[in-house]
Order: structure tokens, then sequence, then C-alpha cells
């Protein structure tokens, strides 16, 4: 019960990552609001939190937009009578080079990835520090380290979430701490127009030779969110099979 009576805001908590580290809180005591854009599957998760015996109410709402981040971190407050945990988790994003990206698939990323994270820090902070303290964390990604083709406005996110998170950890401490996740190949449902072919290529360049599962993701938000890592703030936690730090080279090279 590592989060035993902890009121969690989890956001993108209907699916992958979100849901995983939902469940997870839960099972370690916490009161978990969800907060997903589809009614539907953030219902699913609560359903399946509350049937197993956990804490948990489900709020609708678009991260890009700020009335509807107040009114994610406002129904926590008022549900549960406080908030110790924010995760920042939702993300989207359209790939493309940056000749390639129009400029509303540019600023659809950047605001459902990073300015999130911002909206949610200025609406929970003040809850928090009225409390005494809490723990914030945020979904970053190994984008934030490594040029991967593509990715131009999502690897822009993620990296800005990295400064973000020291940002936060310098100007809230010691009160508030404030980590980030960097995942690597994690299947979830953005992995959804990725193939079985390129899903086995990617996994063959991670050291461990496999994607990762969200529920693998969640237990090292736990960790940052739990008192077991009471003496970390402005940091990140790579959780990535070793895809960030290796080289890997095709088979008929060597060095």
């Amino acid at each position: 019960m590592l989060l035993n009576e902890r009121v969690a805001l989890i956001t993108g908590g209907g699916s992958g990552i979100g849901r995983a580290t939902a469940t997870l809180f839960a099972q370690q005591g916490a009161k978990v609001v969800v907060a997903d854009i589809n009614a539907a599957s953030g219902q699913e998760t609560v359903d399946s939190i509350q049937s197993a015996g956990g804490e948990a109410h489900f709020v609708q709402g678009d991260v890009a937009k700020l009335a509807a981040v107040e009114a994610m971190v406002r129904t926590g407050i008022e549900t549960y009578g406080g908030l110790d945990i924010v995760h920042s988790n939702a993300a989207t994003y359209a790939m493309g080079t940056a000749t390639e990206l129009s400029e509303q698939e540019w600023d659809l990323t950047l605001d459902a990835s990073l300015k999130a994270t911002w909206m949610l820090a200025r609406c929970a902070l003040p809850q928090m520090l009225a409390q005494g303290g809490g723990v914030f964390v945020i979904t970053g990604s190994v984008h934030a380290l490594r040029g991967y083709p593509l990715y131009t406005a999502y690897q822009a996110a993620k990296g800005g979430l990295l400064a973000l998170t020291r940002a936060l950890a310098a100007d809230y401490a010691p009160h508030i701490r404030v980590n980030t996740v960097l995942p690597g190949a994690v299947v979830t449902g953005l992995w959804d127009p990725i193939s079985e072919e390129d899903r086995e290529r990617i996994a063959q360049m991670c050291a461990l030779k496999r994607n990762g599962r969200p529920e693998e993701i969640a237990q090292a938000v736990l960790f940052l969110a739990s008192d077991m890592s009471s003496y970390m703030t402005g940091s990140h936690v790579v959780v990535d099979g070793g895809l960030s730090s290796i080289m890997m080279l095709p088979d008929d090279i060597s060095l």
C-alpha cells in the first residue's frame, strides 16, 4: 500500500500506460481520478478498478484545452478532498519532417504532449502547496534523448518535457517533487498504425530484444510517485529495454 489514501490524477488513463498506472495506483491504495478524452475507455478503466475493490472516478476532457485541465483538477479535489499526485501522461503526435508537418499538426502535438503538462502544473500545484506538498510525474520518451526519423514535433515536445521537469523541480522544491519517466518501445494504442513486421524490427533494436508492456512503465511511475523515490526531483528514469543505450548495426557491418 505505497500510496495509501493518496489522491492521484492520471491523464490519458483510458488506455496504455495511463490505464496500467491507474490500476497499479489503485492496487497500492490510491484514490484515482482517471482523465481521458475517450469517455468509453476512461470509464472502462474506472469500472475495472472498482470491480477489484479500488476507488476511482472518471472525468472526460481534452488535455490540450486549459478549461478541461482545470475541470480535471477540480474534479479530483471535489471528489476526494485533495490532490497528492499528478501523472501527466496523455499525448498524441503527427509524424513528418519539419517541411512535411502542417502548422495544425505541429500545434496539436505540442499542445497535447507538452503544453498540457504546463497546464496541469498551473492548475494542480497550488492545491499541492496548500496541502504542504505533493508529487508530479511526467511521461516523457526516449525521443527526448535520441533522434528518430519523421518524429520532429513529437521529439520537440518530449525534449521540452525534460526541460520543464527541471524547471518545475527548481521552482517548487522542497515541497513538490517533479520527475519524468522515459519509456522506449512500449506497445500502446499509439502503435495501432504500426505493422507487426515493424514492431518486430523495433524490438530487435532493443538490448532485451522485445518491446515493453504498459505495466512495466507503470512500475517506474509508481516508484517516482511513492516515497521510494523521496530523494529524487528534477530527474528522469529511462525504461526502454536498452533501446537508447546501444547502437544497433546491420548484420553485415561490424566495428
